[in-house]
């Protein structure tokens, strides 16, 4: 697993931006900073992240009824608990595999069927990522300007005040963009026929691998086949990521009075863009639990953005980072255990998953998984019995 290439970029990746993250930074402040701190304010925040893992949950069970109509909300909120802890200490967002390999020993269900709705989950994150960051950046441009700071040392800050009307027309076509997604998702026929059109003018071995990327998605969507379940989906979708969003709030204002450039307490949108900036960096291949990554752009928001000062930024991305991980990773190790599963045995699924991805000239990662499931080359023959090993002791 450590000598995978995929390891090691993602290594040298956060590495690099944590150092980014460390730039101008006055220790002895940080330090300071993180002893004023009042750190009663991690109940609260807690409580909104896992009632925001508890939505995401939910809405998995809904992507899961046509291929498990009978799992229950806590089955999908231990399984979905197990996948956090899996991407914190393993790289390439491996969580995914994870829940289709836990699924897959406990409920008898094909890996590529749990994909797919995890593939669905995905876009739906990033939709509301974008969304998030679209609504924020049209709020401070046209109410809210005077919030952001600019000049050297803000370059975040400065790109918005510069680009305020190409990021507008921008952020609006995004938007645009997200309906007209949702409208043609609500039509496997119709996303089909539209796609097979787009698709045509790639090269071959792209236009394949689109292809069955589409077929994972159109069976992730088969139980939203009606326009009151898509909205469930996204609604749900949206909660989950508000009620983060609130933690990273709470810990912020109560935690560590944060106030940006005009001295005031940071506003909520603030904390909504922080949100979709480090959920969406994590396309980046990078290091287990996003470490590094999660700092930089956390801080290029927070003080290239708003004028948040440097060090007492840092000291709250640092405690918001370790109260993302910790509490989620210790939890997810205990349903872990509870599965008869250990740190062996995803150690092993890692290893598999890069021998695959490596013989496939391919960087690991949530959409490789799902090819190499579709080809057979994780889930089929040797690598199926390397998968499962640990399920035949509990048969």
């Amino acid at each position: 697993m450590f000598k995978s290439r995929q390891f090691i970029i993602g290594l040298i990746v956060s590495v690099l931006f944590f150092a980014l993250a460390l730039r101008d930074i006055h220790l002895d402040q940080v330090w300071q900073a993180l002893l004023e701190a009042e750190y009663w304010v991690l109940i609260p925040a807690l409580v909104l992240y896992f009632v925001g893992v508890w939505f995401r949950s939910l809405r998995w069970r809904i992507l899961l009824r046509p291929i498990l109509p009978r799992i229950t909300l806590r089955r999908t909120f231990e399984v979905e608990v197990i996948g956090y802890m899996a991407n914190d200490i393993l790289p390439a967002r491996i969580g995914e595999l994870v829940r289709a390999y836990v699924l897959s020993l406990t409920e008898g269900v094909r890996k590529t069927a749990t994909l797919a709705t995890i593939l669905v989950e995905r876009i739906f994150d990033g939709i509301t990522m974008v969304g998030f960051a679209a609504a924020a950046i049209l709020w401070v441009v046209l109410r809210d300007p005077d919030a952001l700071e600019t000049g050297p040392g803000h370059q975040f800050g400065t790109l918005i005040s510069n680009m305020s009307v190409p990021l507008m027309v921008t952020t609006a076509l995004f938007l645009g963009a997200i309906v007209v997604f949702l409208v043609v998702a609500s039509s496997p026929r119709l996303m089909e026929r539209l796609a097979t059109f787009f698709f045509r003018f790639l090269p071959d071995r792209f236009r394949q691998r689109a292809n069955r990327l589409l077929i994972s998605f159109i069976e992730g969507l088969q139980s939203m086949r009606s326009p009151t379940s898509m909205l469930a989906v996204l609604g749900f979708s949206v909660v989950a990521w508000l009620f983060e969003a609130g933690m990273y709030y709470v810990i912020g204002t109560w935690g560590f009075d944060l106030r940006g450039t005009d001295g005031q307490l940071l506003p909520f949108y603030v904390y909504m863009l922080a949100t979709a900036g480090i959920n969406l960096a994590t396309l980046i291949p990078q290091g287990p639990g996003f470490i590094g990554v999660f700092e930089a752009v956390a801080m290029a928001v927070l003080v290239g953005g708003f004028g948040v000062v440097r060090d007492p930024a840092l000291s709250y991305v640092l405690v918001l980072h370790a109260a993302l991980l910790i509490p989620v990773t210790l939890l997810g190790f205990y349903y872990m255990a509870r599965e008869s599963m250990s740190y062996r045995d995803l150690v092993k699924l890692e290893e598999t998953r890069a021998e695959a991805a490596e013989e496939a000239h391919e960087l690991e990662g949530p959409l490789t998984d799902i090819e190499l499931a579709q080809e057979g080359i994780i889930g089929g023959s040797e690598a199926e019995e390397q998968l499962e090993e640990a399920g035949e002791r509990r048969k």
